[in-house]
């Protein structure tokens, strides 16, 4: 129940209200003012009657009180409405001034000022690029994607749209992955392929005469989309290809059409069997400036494609798969590679395969400064083996190798050793993943290989840059500046930068390796110490002094 709460009820009031009844009929509610209304608390009388459930004795006073207080509520509620139509009328009139002084600031905005060159400098980074040194990033990407950038930047406003389209650079770089789930029927495919062939024309209009890079990945050989590009390969710059043979082949059309073309990734969607009945393809023999070379999944390159492979400065060779079912003959496809590549200054090349090793004749390659070399799993250790024994690389400055962690035990790195001794060369870099690192001496008393390569000529006063993935304590110790009381030479007197690829595993003395970080750093200019996610100190204290040591040495 609510109560009214008017000191009307008051019997000294009661003459008051009557005289206010009689004349209230001249009383305008736009006369008044709300704040002279005076409400009292109720009497005290009234307030013990309301906590009982008797009558009053004079019920005539409280009806007039009533009616009273009754009247008054209506002349506020009155009050009341014509203050909320004043409120909303200003309200009305605020949000019209609002949308002034909005569309002032609008047109006053330092965007609309902002030069074209700047407004393309922001878009720069709206846009994502292709990369093709990541396929599968690439494959992500759909460059036919109107609700995309840069497709989504001209739908802006005139003036962007304007910038958008007058500047090449954005649309000179796309994606095509067209190895999605075909539509259901023939007229949604005919349909389909039509409308994406509009849109890789204005998209291909818009990039004017600026060089393209491109990522295509297709089951078709014959793709609409693949033919209207291949009109354009005069503008190729940098290619990822990803076709089966017979696609490869239907390029034979850009033989001779390729000037621009610096870098290209091939990558096979068929196996082995179908590339040894499939002819030689001759699509990128004339390329003057083709210099990368990346293969993927294509075995024996050397003789399935015909490339200007006297001008290639990098080239890889990739088995993603893992797989060394009838690949025993990787070696001699990776020598002949070498020996076609004449001005090879990186190789990444994969060893596979298992059974015997075939043999192979020796290789001196003169220019050739960084290798990288995978064994992957299940296969036989000889193959590495044999392939370094083959080599001799004079100009040989940085060395990656990487061995499966199946196996056991870990590889020497004596093959390393004979690969440097028999080149002269002086590494600069050297990455090692998967082989023995300790060099505590054998049982007879003799060092260890991995002591033998780190204190060969080739590497003990020219190497700065190590990366293991695991740092036995043996090894620590060697490399520790002044860890022993008899005077010794310095274990590599010039490294500056040491990495950790691998885990920190529960045997590694990490007191030590944080006092060998420490000696290295007061020996000489350390430039930094780099560590995988996995590598966690658990020791606080050796935490704690690594912590301070890049605070002391950023």
């Amino acid at each position: 129940m609510m109560d009214v709460s008017l000191s009307y009820l008051d019997s000294s009031l009661i003459s008051d209200f009557s005289s206010f009844s009689q004349d209230h009929s001249s009383v305008c509610i736009n006369t008044l003012d709300a704040g002279s209304y005076i409400i009292e608390p109720l009497p005290s009388s009234v307030n013990e009657l309301l906590n009982t459930n008797e009558a009053p004795l004079h019920s005539k006073p409280l009806q007039c009180s009533l009616r009273e207080a009754e009247t008054v509520v209506s002349d506020l509620n009155q009050h009341l409405a014509k203050m909320q139509a004043e409120v909303a009328q200003c309200t009305l009139k605020r949000d019209q001034a609002v949308s002034i002084v909005q569309s002032y600031r609008n047109i006053l905005h330092p965007l609309r000022r902002t030069p074209p060159e700047v407004l393309l400098e922001i878009f720069s980074y709206c846009v994502d690029f292709v990369d093709t040194e990541h396929p599968e990033a690439c494959q992500k990407l759909d460059s036919l994607d109107t609700k995309r950038e840069p497709w989504n930047l001209g739908q802006v406003c005139k003036y962007w749209r304007s910038v958008v389209l007058e500047c090449p650079r954005l649309w000179s770089s796309l994606s095509l992955n067209l190895l999605t789930k075909p539509p259901n029927s023939a007229q949604a495919k005919k349909s389909d392929s039509a409308s994406a062939v509009v849109l890789l024309s204005h998209y291909l209009r818009r990039s004017k005469d600026c060089a393209l890079t491109i990522a295509i990945f297709t089951s078709q050989p014959t793709h609409p989309l693949l033919s209207l590009l291949c009109g354009h390969s005069n503008r190729w710059s940098d290619m990822l290809l990803s076709l089966p043979t017979a696609g490869f082949q239907s390029l034979s059309i850009i033989n001779g059409c390729l000037p621009s073309l610096r870098a290209l990734h091939l990558r096979s969607l068929d196996s082995e069997i179908t590339w040894a009945s499939t002819p030689v393809i001759d699509a990128f023999e004339y390329a003057p400036k083709l210099v990368l070379l990346r293969a993927h999944e294509i075995p024996n390159i050397t003789s399935q494609f015909l490339l200007p492979w006297d001008q290639i400065t990098y080239c890889s060779n990739h088995f993603p798969n893992g797989e060394v079912v009838a690949r025993n003959e990787i070696n001699r496809s990776n020598m002949d590679m070498l020996s076609k590549t004449t001005r090879l200054r990186h190789a990444t090349l994969l060893c596979s395969g298992h059974g015997p090793s075939l043999p192979l004749a020796p290789l001196k390659h003169e220019f050739l400064t960084c290798i990288t070399l995978e064994l992957i799993r299940r296969s036989s250790l000889d193959l590495l083996d044999q392939f370094l024994d083959a080599l001799t690389l004079p100009s040989l400055r940085s060395l990656r190798m990487t061995v499966s962690s199946r196996h056991r035990p870990r590889p020497s790195v004596q093959p390393i050793v004979r690969l440097l001794e028999r080149s002269k060369c002086s590494l600069i870099k050297m990455r090692l993943k998967g082989f023995e690192t300790d060099v505590s001496p054998d049982v007879a008393g003799s060092p260890s290989t991995f002591r033998v390569l780190l204190t060969s000529k080739a590497i003990r006063d020219s190497l700065q840059v190590i990366c293991l993935a695991y740092f036995p304590n043996s090894l620590l110790q060697a490399l520790t500046v002044g860890g022993t009381e008899t005077p010794a030479p310095v274990l590599l007197p010039r490294l500056k930068h040491l990495r950790v690829s691998g885990a920190c595993p529960v045997e590694l003395d990490q007191t030590l390796f944080v006092s060998m970080v420490e000696s290295r750093v007061k020996y000489t200019k350390f430039g930094s110490l780099v560590t995988s996610s996995q590598f966690v100190l658990t020791n606080q204290e050796a935490k704690k002094r690594l912590d301070e040591l890049d605070t002391k040495y950023p």
